[in-house]
C-alpha cells in the first residue's frame, strides 16, 4: 500500500522535475500557491522520495520508473485541484524543479547504475548522438 501510494507522488515529483527541466515553461493559470509556501513541502517530499529510492529495491525502482510517462499526450494538470496547482506551481518554477533534480537526481541515478538500468548501449548512444544547440 505504501509503494503504490508514495510511488504516486514519487511519479509526479520526478516526471514534474524531468519534464519541466527539458520544457519551456508555457502559459498556465496563475497557481494559488507560490513558489516560497511551496518549498518546503517540495523539499521534504524530495528528500523523502530520494530516502526510499535509495532503500529500495531494483524492482521498486523500476515500477517507479515504469510511471513516468513517456508519450507527451497526457492531459495537463487540472489548475483547478490542489494537486493540479502544485504541479503547475513547480512546472513553472526553475528553482522548484532544481530543487527536486538535485535531491532526487543523485539517489535516482545512482539506484538506476546499481540496478543495471542504464545499458552501456544507451550510453554509446549518448555520446555518439549529435547535440543540438543551445
Amino acid at each position: 500500500m505504501f509503494l503504490r501510494s508514495f510511488s504516486g507522488v514519487a511519479a509526479v515529483l520526478v516526471a514534474s522535475a524531468g519534464l519541466c527541466l527539458s520544457q519551456p515553461a508555457r502559459a498556465q493559470s496563475a497557481s494559488p500557491f507560490s513558489e516560497e509556501a511551496l518549498m518546503s513541502t517540495v523539499e521534504q517530499m524530495s528528500d523523502s522520495l530520494a530516502s526510499y529510492i535509495k532503500g529500495s529495491s531494483c524492482a521498486d525502482v523500476a515500477k517507479i520508473v515504469k510511471m513516468i510517462p513517456t508519450d507527451g499526450n497526457n492531459p495537463p494538470p487540472d489548475p483547478s485541484s490542489i494537486l493540479g496547482s502544485v504541479i503547475l506551481t513547480v512546472k513553472n518554477s526553475p528553482n522548484l524543479q532544481s530543487t527536486i533534480a538535485t535531491r532526487v537526481g543523485p539517489p535516482l541515478i545512482s539506484k538506476m547504475l546499481e540496478c543495471n538500468m542504464i545499458s552501456v548501449e544507451l550510453l554509446m548512444q549518448a555520446t555518439t548522438a549529435p547535440r543540438s544547440p543551445r
